[in-house]
């Protein structure tokens, strides 16, 4: 087999894009309790707080490691879902798991997805 420059770049490519995946792992907070739920009222930006340890610093954002989390959509139906669930596991008092990706808009770790404790 002849290596060839499509090969090297290929290899290249791959390369940069493991490495790209790599830089920044995402987070589980594990169970923790809700103790702040709210939203922007124009932007869509809603916010979550969480109890215990800060979280964060593996992803990078200039506002972690923090409480708190963020997703930018909570004027979609995905957003008005999501918040409407962790708002009723805050007032029932269950434990939310979060796994957290990447930054928001304002800084801070985003949601990627969420557990409630049954």
């Amino acid at each position: 087999m002849t290596i060839t420059t499509r090969h090297i770049a290929r290899a290249i490519a791959t390369c940069a894009l493991l490495t790209s995946f790599s830089a920044h792992a995402d987070e589980e907070t594990g169970w923790r309790k809700i103790v702040d739920i709210g939203c922007h009222h124009v932007g869509g930006t809603c916010f979550v707080t969480l109890d215990g340890a800060a979280f964060g610093a593996s992803l990078g954002c200039p506002g972690a490691p923090t409480n708190q989390f963020r997703f930018d959509d909570g004027d979609t139906v995905t957003g008005r879902r999501t918040y409407s669930t962790l708002l009723a596991a805050a007032m029932s008092g269950k434990s939310v798991s979060i796994h957290l990706t990447g930054c928001s808009t304002q800084g801070v770790p985003t949601l990627a997805w969420f557990h409630v404790q049954p």
